[in-house]
């Protein structure tokens, strides 16, 4: 059956228990969380081929985990960076992301949309009063949409199994989390009824909607290495197969032709690997199964470059990729590749504005900062790649006066924080600075020396 990746609501449809309680037992969850439990079994290196013996799957290649490792690397390689106007003042909220370091959680946050077509992020407040992030895992939540054109959040649950004091998971019994858009509700759920945990009151969380963040990878939330499923399947039995092939060439039977052997000349063949005595007829041959490695090669050619074009994913091992290659050559080359990214980038960013507004309603009503559009927000992703430092400083150079320093700064592969680095070459440009950096010594001026002489 279809998995169903997004639960969608009627408008207004509030999570009572009965409600909540179908949530979680549907038949389409099942299926849904089982499909993840296979995802993350396909990027663990978990062996999920299955064949009967003698023909099982001894080798696993991880193609999944290279397609998702080489997409987060270069979509997240280098943390992305918050610029605004010089009227806007966000350093409430990078401040914040650096205090919790945030930049991890979007590495994980991509890793889990790659995989697993979306990811989820809480947004909650920590005992110092501070707004903070943590990951979810897309197994244990749903979150709720109406059936508006708009598609707004009508609430989250979040369940996690229970364990008895012997570390083995209770059946059919969760902790649930229940999230509106106003309130916080803990529950617990035991064989389909919902009740109220005693010791935790149900309260306001303060964020004015519901404090969950999706990612997606894309409209339908498939993930990176799904579309090659199938294809990871088909390599990993043919380099078993070979693998077989050579266990078996080594154990091969050995065929007696025209001839028997005594008990006493079995023994001496086993311990001395050698045989004499083969009558002029006789014919003594290992019987074994006919390998063509040219074949095989090339099937295991085709299916990798099958994996790379679908997954859209390069193969950095490929002579295509050599190391004196200039930036513009290799983005030829990663032509589908970055429109790939690019895609994955746009839905990103939509999620992160998200965040970045939750964080700042949150401080508005509780530091005074101002509200600021999103509109207003520049969201800057730099690539992971090899960069030409010096043409890079040449081009900003030529865009002096044409575009704002810090957006020109924001270029450079070596700076993190361009709005910082604007502020210290300002710092480095004052008279003062210069004086001192010339001396090593504080600046005396000509009044103070004559005030002591006095």
């Amino acid at each position: 059956m279809p998995i169903i990746k997004q639960c969608t609501l009627a408008r207004g449809t509030q999570p009572t228990d009965d409600i909540v309680n179908n949530l979680l037992t549907s038949l389409n969850r099942k299926e849904q969380v089982r499909y993840y439990d296979t995802l993350k079994d396909y990027f663990s290196s978990v062996n999920v081929t299955s064949r009967p013996a003698p023909h099982e799957v001894k080798v696993v290649a991880n193609n999944a985990r290279y397609i998702t490792k080489t997409n987060v690397g270069y979509l997240l390689g280098n943390p992305v960076q918050y610029l605004v106007s010089d009227s806007l003042n966000i350093d409430l909220i990078v401040d914040n992301y650096k205090k919790q370091t945030i930049s991890n959680l979007d590495v994980e946050l991509a890793t889990d949309v790659s995989v697993y077509g979306h990811a989820f992020e809480r947004v909650y407040t920590n005992e110092l009063a501070e707004p903070w992030s943590t990951r979810i895992n897309p197994g244990n939540i749903i979150l709720a949409y109406d059936n508006s054109v708009q598609h707004n959040k009508l609430f989250a649950v979040i369940y996690n199994p229970v364990f008895d004091e012997k570390g083995k998971q209770l059946e059919n019994e969760f902790d649930v989390t229940i999230l509106t858009s106003e309130l916080c509700m803990e529950r617990h759920l035991k064989d389909g009824h919902l009740s109220q945990i005693p010791e935790i009151e149900d309260f306001m969380h303060g964020y004015g909607e519901v404090p969950v963040i999706e990612y997606m990878n894309s409209s339908d939330r498939m993930g990176d290495f799904e579309p090659v499923i199938s294809l990871l399947d088909a390599y990993n039995i043919l380099q078993s197969d070979r693998v077989i092939d050579r266990e078996r060439l080594v154990d091969a039977i050995l065929a007696f032709y025209g001839m028997n052997l005594t008990k006493e000349q079995r023994k001496a063949l086993k311990e001395s690997r050698t045989l004499a005595g083969i009558p002029a007829d006789a014919k003594v041959e290992y019987i074994v199964k006919n390998i063509n490695e040219a074949d095989a090669d090339v099937l295991r050619s085709s299916l990798l470059s099958d994996i790379h074009k679908i997954s859209m994913t390069p193969d950095m091992s490929d002579q295509n990729f050599a190391g004196n290659s200039s930036g513009v050559a290799l983005l030829y080359k990663l032509l589908a590749f970055e429109q790939h990214i690019k895609d994955k980038e746009r839905y990103f960013e939509n999620a992160l504005i998200d965040r970045f507004r939750i964080y700042n309603r949150f401080f508005n009503l509780n530091n005074n900062m101002n509200l600021i559009s999103p509109a207003d927000v520049d969201v800057i992703f730099k690539r992971s790649l090899p960069q030409n430092d010096y043409e890079q400083s040449q081009m900003i150079n030529n865009l002096v006066g044409l575009v704002d320093k810090e957006t020109l700064v924001a270029q450079l592969s070596f700076v993190n924080d361009a709005k910082e680095t604007v502020e210290l070459a300002k710092e480095e440009t004052k008279p003062e600075f210069n004086d001192n950096y010339a001396t090593g010594l504080p600046n005396v001026s000509k009044n103070n020396v004559n005030d002591d002489e006095d």
